[in-house]
């Protein structure tokens, strides 16, 4: 068997950390400055509506004062002519107060509608930076861990192996499985521990909406039983000890791509899209893969690979 040197697993045991480190800080910081964001953008709220108010407390002001100028024109006659100088000042002084009170809502309108428009921006930034932070961060995280796992394994002299002899057992031809040292990674079982063959009999599927072809909407039924059959053979490699390279090889060799492709299998099934049970009693619930379960029902299978919760 090949010797396998590791080095810095400490290193990587720190990167994971820093990333749980830097999870948490983005986003305790992005709630902060949504806080403030909304701070700020209340803060002009209330400025938009003082200065409103203002210019409709100056409208009446201008009209009052109109008012009285209006009575004081009109109590005089031809021979004592009214003297309405104070009431004339009086309305020069509230136009004057009416126009600053426009210019300041003016101002605070469209600061409001500068700042909702920075705002808006942040925030599409913000909602990138959250997904990223509370989805792929936590998988990166996750992926460090098992590789960290699995070089432990290695370092301690654990690590599993298998032989060169081992064969592909489908109809294509027979095909040699190269040595470990050909691939510089662990074989998937060891990259999943949380993935296991549960029995189809102790799985509850009493809430399954899959009822028909009809209910495959996202993938057609004919795929997935395409897709199934597959499964059966990459469950087959993986216990002989097959990496994700070497899937990845497989369908390389055989032209197939996409959602035909083993390698694509092997991440439906024992990837983030893994089948998700939870563990009740004797038996199992469902939380995500009615419709695979619906399918490996109808061809017989009597386990399928699932990840186990609770």
């Amino acid at each position: 068997m090949s010797t396998v040197n590791v080095r810095s697993i400490d290193a990587l045991e720190e990167l994971q950390a820093s990333l749980i480190r830097y999870t948490d800080q983005s986003q305790t910081t992005l709630e902060v400055v949504q806080r403030e964001v909304q701070r700020t953008l209340d803060w002009l709220d209330e400025r938009v509506r003082h200065w409103q108010n203002a210019v409709q407390r100056g409208q009446d002001e201008v009209r009052r004062t109109r008012a009285a100028y209006e009575r004081c024109m009109a109590s005089g006659d031809r021979d004592h002519p009214p003297t309405c100088g104070g009431e004339e000042q009086a309305i020069h002084d509230a136009r004057r107060r009416l126009a600053q009170a426009e210019a300041e809502a003016r101002m605070a309108a469209e600061a409001r509608k500068a700042v909702q428009a920075e705002a808006e921006a942040y925030q599409r930034e913000a909602a990138r930076l959250r997904a990223f932070v509370q989805g792929d961060t936590p998988k990166a995280v996750a992926t460090l861990r098992a590789k960290v796992a699995v070089l432990r394994s290695y370092a301690g002299g654990g690590a599993a192996t298998f032989s060169a002899g081992v064969r592909r057992d489908d109809p294509a031809p027979a095909e040699v499985l190269p040595a470990p040292s050909s691939y510089h990674e662990p074989p998937i079982q060891m990259l999943h521990p949380e993935i296991r063959p549960v029995a189809l009999a102790l799985i509850d599927l009493s809430d399954s909406t899959v009822h028909s072809d009809a209910d495959f909407r996202k993938i057609p039924h004919a795929q997935m039983v395409d897709g199934m059959t597959k499964l059966e053979q990459v469950q087959r490699w993986i216990e002989q000890g097959a990496t994700d390279q070497w899937l990845w090889e497989i369908d390389q060799e055989r032209g197939l791509s996409g959602a035909e492709g083993y390698h694509n299998i092997y991440r439906v099934f024992y990837g983030d899209e893994a089948i998700a049970l939870e563990k009740m009693g004797n038996g199992y619930r469902v939380l995500n893969g009615y419709h695979r379960l619906t399918v490996a029902k109808e061809l017989g299978l009597t386990t399928i690979p699932a990840r186990v919760v609770g």
